[in-house]
C-alpha cells in the first residue's frame, strides 16, 4: 500500500497560503506606520478630522480581520489535503475500472472492455507499444455497448509480446451498417497499486500507469 505526492500537495497549499499572508501582513504594517507616523506630524493647530480618522481604523481593522482569516484558511486546506489523502489510500488494492487505452500484459494477456456506441462491423483494432510502433493489428465485430478484446501478446506479422512489462495502447475504429463513424471509449480494470496527490488532480496507479481519478468508472471489492 503506498500513497505518493501527499507532502508535496500540502506543501503547494502552505506555500500559496503563506505568500498571500506576507503579503497581507506587509501591507497592514505600512498602514500602521503611515498611520502612527501621521498622527505624530500632525499639527495640533489643525488635528486628523474625527471622521477621516475613524475611516482609517476600520480599515485597519478590516486588514486585520483578513489575515486572521487567511490564517484559518490555511488551517482547513491542511486538513481537507489530509483528510481527501487518507479517504484515496482505500483505493489501493481494490480493483478498479477506468477509462483508458493504456495497459500491461498480465498473466499472458491485456485486457480491455470496448464502448461503441452503435454495432460496427470489422472495426480495426490496433495495439502499439511505449514507442508508438504498430505491434497488433487485427478486426472484431463491435456490438452497440460493451465489448472485451483480450490480447495475447502475440505480434502481427510477428513477435511474441506476452512477456512484455511495457505498457501497450489500443486504438479502435469502426463505422455503422450506412458507413458513419462510431463512437467508440476504452476502459482497461486492475488493482490500484498506489495513489499519487502531488498535482492538483489525484491519480490511481493501475497496471503500473497513473489514471485521473475523474477516470474511474466502477469500484469494486
Amino acid at each position: 500500500m503506498s500513497v505518493s505526492g501527499v507532502g508535496s500537495s500540502s506543501n503547494n497549499n502552505q506555500n500559496t497560503a503563506s505568500a498571500a499572508t506576507n503579503s497581507l501582513t506587509s501591507n497592514y504594517s505600512t498602514f500602521l506606520t503611515l498611520l502612527t507616523t501621521q498622527l505624530k506630524t500632525q499639527s495640533p493647530l489643525s488635528p486628523m478630522d474625527v471622521n477621516s480618522f475613524t475611516q482609517q481604523l476600520v480599515q485597519y481593522s478590516a486588514v486585520e480581520q483578513q489575515i486572521q482569516t487567511n490564517s484559518n484558511l490555511k488551517a482547513m486546506m491542511d486538513t481537507m489535503t489530509s483528510s481527501a489523502a487518507l479517504q484515496l489510500v482505500n483505493y489501493v488494492g481494490k480493483t478498479v475500472t477506468a477509462y483508458s487505452d493504456t495497459t500491461k500484459i498480465d498473466g499472458g494477456k491485456a485486457d480491455w472492455t470496448i464502448n461503441s456506441s452503435a454495432a460496427a462491423k470489422d472495426a480495426t483494432v490496433s495495439i502499439t507499444d511505449e514507442n508508438g510502433a504498430v505491434v497488433y493489428q487485427g478486426k472484431m465485430d463491435l456490438k452497440s455497448g460493451q465489448n472485451t478484446f483480450s490480447w495475447d501478446g502475440k505480434g502481427t506479422p510477428s513477435g511474441d509480446y506476452s512477456a512484455s512489462t511495457s505498457p501497450f495502447t489500443i486504438s479502435v475504429t469502426g463505422a455503422d451498417d450506412k458507413g458513419a463513424k462510431v463512437s467508440i471509449t476504452t476502459e482497461v480494470s486492475g488493482k490500484v497499486q498506489a495513489v499519487d496527490t502531488s498535482s492538483a488532480q489525484p491519480y490511481i496507479k493501475i497496471n503500473g500507469r497513473l489514471i485521473p481519478l475523474s477516470a474511474v468508472t466502477e469500484v469494486g471489492a
